[in-house]
C-alpha cells in the first residue's frame, strides 16, 4: 500500500507539473529578421537605415521582446526589381527600397510622388495605413514605414533651359535621361525626349552628348560623377523619395505583440530622423555642387507652382489609369500641391 501511495503522489505531482506547464505562458521565441536593401550597403540611404537597425537591436524594447534585425545584403541577395516578389515569398524578412521599383505590382504607390505630404503627416492622416492595406493585399507585405521623404527629383542640364510663356522650362529638342514609366510623360510635356540609360551609364551618355541632361534625385549625382557635365539644376524639386521599409506579412503575423510593438515604435521614431537626415544631406551636397560650378535655375511664384503641379499630375494620371478604385481615397490622403 505504501508503494502504491507513493506512486499516487508521484502521479499526482507529475500531473500537477503538467497542468502548470500548460497553464504558464510560453516563452517568447527569439526573432531575427533578415533584412535586404535595393542598393549596396555603402549608399548613404542604406548606410543610415542599417544604422537604424543596429540602434534598434540595442534598444531595451527590442531586447525585452527578443527581436533583432540582421542586414544580409542588397542586389547580391536578389536583383532589386525582383526583391518585392522575393519578400512576398519569404526569401528574406524585411526590405528597404523604392516603391517606384514595383509600380507594376502596386501602382497605387504613384500617389507618393503626387504630393508634398511628409511621412509623418501620411502616418497621422491614415495615408500610410491605406498603402499598408494595399501592400498587404497585393504583395503579402506589411509597410513598417516611409523613411525618406523630403528629397525629390531635379532636372540636371548641360545648358540653361529656355522658358515658356507661363514661366516653366521649355526643353524642346532636348534629350533627357529618365525612367520611361516615371519621367516620360513629364519630360514630353516640356518638349523633351526621354532616353532610357541605366544609372551607371549616365556619365558616358553625358560625356558623349547622347543626352543633354538627366532627371535625377536631389542626391546621388556626385556618387556617379556626372556633375562634371551638368551646369544647371532646375529648382524646385518635384515628387519625393519613396523609400519604404516592408516586412513579409506572414513573418509579421508570426511575431508576438511585444515584438510588433517594438518594431513599429522604432520605425515611427525613425521617420522624422530620416526626414531631417535627407534634408541636411541635400543642403550639404548642393553646397559642394555649387563649388564645382553647378548653378540653380530657380523657378519661383506661380511658375514654380505650375511646374510642380504638372509633375504631380503625371503621377495622378497613372493612379487613375492603373488603380481607379483607390484614386479618390489616395488623393485625400496624399493631397496634390496647390496650383494657385
Amino acid at each position: 500500500m505504501r508503494a502504491i501511495h507513493l506512486s499516487g503522489i508521484s502521479i499526482m505531482a507529475a500531473a500537477g507539473l503538467l497542468a502548470a506547464s500548460l497553464a504558464a505562458p510560453a516563452a517568447a521565441k527569439e526573432a531575427e529578421l533578415r533584412f535586404v536593401s535595393n542598393w549596396g550597403k555603402n549608399l548613404y540611404s542604406v548606410k543610415r537605415t542599417i544604422e537604424w537597425s543596429e540602434e534598434f537591436n540595442k534598444s531595451a524594447a527590442a531586447r525585452a521582446a527578443k527581436i533583432s534585425i540582421k542586414y544580409i545584403g542588397g542586389r547580391e541577395v536578389t536583383p532589386p526589381l525582383q526583391q518585392l516578389t522575393a519578400l512576398r515569398k519569404g526569401v528574406f524578412d524585411m526590405l528597404f527600397g523604392a516603391a517606384g521599383y514595383y509600380l507594376g505590382a502596386v501602382p497605387e504607390a504613384f500617389a507618393i510622388y503626387g504630393s508634398k505630404i511628409t511621412p509623418m503627416e501620411a502616418r497621422k492622416n491614415g495615408g500610410l495605413a491605406l498603402l499598408n492595406r494595399i501592400y498587404r493585399k497585393k504583395a503579402n507585405a506589411h509597410v513598417l514605414g516611409w523613411v525618406a521623404g523630403g528629397v525629390g527629383v531635379n532636372l540636371w542640364l548641360k545648358k540653361k533651359p529656355k522658358v515658356k510663356a507661363d514661366g516653366t522650362p521649355d526643353l524642346s529638342g532636348m534629350k533627357i535621361r529618365g525612367i520611361a514609366g516615371l519621367h516620360r510623360e513629364w519630360l514630353k510635356a516640356m518638349g523633351a525626349t526621354q532616353i532610357s540609360v541605366p544609372a551607371p551609364g549616365i556619365y558616358n551618355a553625358l560625356e558623349r552628348n547622347l543626352v543633354d541632361g538627366a532627371a535625377w534625385p536631389g542626391l546621388g549625382i556626385m556618387g556617379f560623377g556626372f556633375q562634371k557635365f551638368v551646369n544647371y539644376r532646375v529648382d524646385p524639386m518635384v515628387w519625393q523619395f519613396d523609400n519604404l521599409i516592408w516586412i513579409n506579412l506572414d513573418k509579421w503575423n508570426s511575431l508576438t505583440q511585444a515584438q510588433r510593438d517594438a518594431l513599429t515604435t522604432s520605425v515611427i521614431g525613425y521617420e522624422p530622423i530620416a526626414h531631417v537626415f535627407y534634408e541636411k544631406l541635400v543642403a550639404e551636397r548642393w553646397a559642394k555642387l555649387g563649388e564645382q560650378g553647378v548653378k540653380s535655375f530657380e523657378l519661383t511664384g506661380a511658375a514654380a507652382r505650375r511646374y510642380i503641379a504638372a509633375a504631380e499630375k503625371v503621377q495622378w494620371d497613372q493612379v487613375k489609369k492603373l488603380a481607379p478604385n483607390e484614386y479618390d481615397e489616395l488623393r485625400k490622403k496624399f493631397p496634390p500641391s496647390p496650383v494657385n
